[in-house]
């Protein structure tokens, strides 16, 4: 159905920007590089005249959920965020991430350098040409479309003469396909899943900040909770399946914490990671 559904969009797609072009890219992760075992997002890439907006699909829907019945709830936490905004023909981006709960966003330059090749290949229909880059310390194929005059593509990845239609890195951790195409008369108000977190507004930081702020969450986790329980405060809730009201049920939580975190960090940019020990 996808495939039948991208085929008779694209055919009957124009450039226009007085829409909005939602291209929706299946996305699949490993997150354990040792057991391999892969996980699917779905991501929306909403451009228009003026912006490009990269964000998950689980989002939108409890958004619109909670917009048609008016009943606004808490937000939804992220493991591995790949959202971002940027100006279009720009290279600046305002990426959107988690730390348990807490929401932040920090700015970043990501410029890439395509090699175009001769090779072509034919889906749903189109002709796609090959090119290749490096970025973020990994090795990445693309295939484009120049019959979509559009110079996007998921995540960070823009620059060619035609939409992406696919990319993935050369160990298959991170593989992005184009499902869909959906044309949007406006565009859609992110303000609740992306310049904020369902109201919880996104705090600005800088990519080192964001990284200190990963480490402590490795090594301390939870400091507020500690802070009380060493009190002595009655506060009691629930993580990793265990139910804390002891400093001691904490130490328990933090050995599975650090193994979780070791175990299923395998960041897109792997030359921006930080060393768990």
């Amino acid at each position: 159905m996808k495939k039948l559904i991208l085929l008779v969009t694209l055919l009957l797609f124009s450039l226009n920007y007085s829409q909005v072009n939602r291209f929706v890219y299946e996305v699949k992760f490993v997150r354990d590089t040792i057991a391999k075992n892969a996980f699917t997002n779905v991501l929306f890439l909403d451009v228009n005249k003026d912006d490009v907006k990269f964000y998950n699909q689980e989002l939108y829907e409890e958004d619109s959920v909670q917009k048609a019945t008016k009943n606004y709830g808490s937000g939804i936490t992220l493991g591995n965020s790949l959202m971002l905004k940027r100006t279009v023909n720009s290279f600046e981006n305002e990426n959107y991430v988690f730390v348990d709960t807490d929401y932040y966003s920090y700015k970043s330059t990501d410029k890439l350098k395509w090699e175009i090749l001769p090779e072509n290949k034919t889906q749903k229909g189109y002709t796609l040409q090959k090119a290749t880059s490096e970025f973020g310390g990994r090795k990445w194929t693309a295939w484009f479309c120049k019959d979509i005059p559009i110079n996007q593509g998921p995540y960070k990845f823009q620059g060619l003469p035609g939409l992406i239609f696919q990319i993935e890195d050369n160990q298959k951790h991170y593989i992005f396909n184009l499902t869909e195409v959906i044309k949007l008369d406006s565009a859609y108000d992110t303000t609740r899943i992306l310049e904020t977190n369902f109201g919880k507004k996104a705090i600005p930081i800088s990519l080192e900040k964001y990284n200190e702020l990963l480490s402590n969450a490795y090594y301390n986790p939870y400091p507020e909770i500690r802070t009380k329980l060493s009190k002595g405060e009655n506060y009691t809730f629930s993580a990793y399946g265990k139910e804390i009201k002891t400093t001691k049920d904490l130490d328990e939580v933090r050995k599975s914490i650090k193994e979780n975190k070791r175990k299923n960090y395998n960041p897109i940019e792997v030359d921006k990671a930080i060393k768990y020990k």
